[in-house]
Parts: structure tokens; C-alpha cells; sequence
């Protein structure tokens, strides 16, 4: 059985009545996906060095990656709440 469900989203149940239940399936698919860093820290200042900018954009695409997980994870009901949002960190 694939870990994924039909549209390559993770393969649990959306976010409906039980928040709790949610966020602990939601918390373990970002680590397994190595995105989780982006809700549990902010992001990295760019600046003039290469090296900080290498970490802006890395902490950006795993931004990316975690709020689409949260996104894919949600009833249509609780669409806007995710999609207003910039960073999963909000969401």
C-alpha cells in the first residue's frame, strides 16, 4: 500500500473536528519529509554572504514543502486559513 494517498498527499486523515490527532500525523509526515525545521524555526536572514543566502533559500524550499503538506492535509473547510498564510510556521 503507498504512503501516499491519491493526489501524492500524505496519507492520513484531513483535518476535521480533531485537531490534536491532526497535528501529531501532520508533525511526523514533515519530519519524515525533513521539512519540520520550517515551522519550528525562522527564517534565516539573507545577506551578503553567500553562505547565509544558501540558507535562506534551503529554509525557503522546505517552507514551501511544509506548508503544502499542511495544505494537502486540511478539509476544504479549513482551505483559507491555510492559503492566506506565507510560512508553515503561521499556518
Amino acid at each position: 500500500m503507498s504512503e501516499y494517498g491519491r493526489y501524492a498527499g500524505p496519507r492520513f486523515a484531513q483535518l476535521d473536528d480533531d485537531y490534536k490527532v491532526w497535528a501529531v500525523y501532520c508533525r511526523a509526515q514533515m519530519i519524515k519529509e525533513k521539512v519540520w525545521a520550517a515551522v519550528v524555526t525562522d527564517r534565516p536572514a539573507s545577506g551578503s554572504g553567500s553562505k547565509s543566502d544558501v540558507a535562506a533559500e534551503a529554509w525557503d524550499l522546505m517552507n514551501e514543502s511544509a506548508l503544502a503538506t499542511i495544505q494537502m492535509s486540511v478539509k476544504p473547510v479549513h482551505l483559507y486559513s491555510v492559503t492566506a498564510v506565507s510560512t508553515a510556521k503561521e499556518a
